[in-house]
């Protein structure tokens, strides 16, 4: 379930950058870095992961 919710919003953020909506996905940004730490908490990742997919997708919207 963490997971899938970290997954559902990385997809939501490549959309909206798909679509040039670059102030969206980077409202949404808050939302996965608070999916992917809970997941890290609940041992439903590790926590290195977690700075790996918040980094990565930080990353891309700032270069979108």
């Amino acid at each position: 379930m963490r997971k899938g919710a970290i997954r559902q919003v990385i997809r939501q953020i490549r959309k909206h950058l798909g679509a040039g909506q670059k102030q969206e996905a980077q409202a949404l940004l808050s939302h996965l870095a608070k999916a992917a730490d809970k997941a890290a908490a609940h041992g439903a990742i590790h926590k290195n992961k977690a700075a790996r997919i918040k980094a990565r997708l930080m990353k891309l919207v700032a270069h979108a």
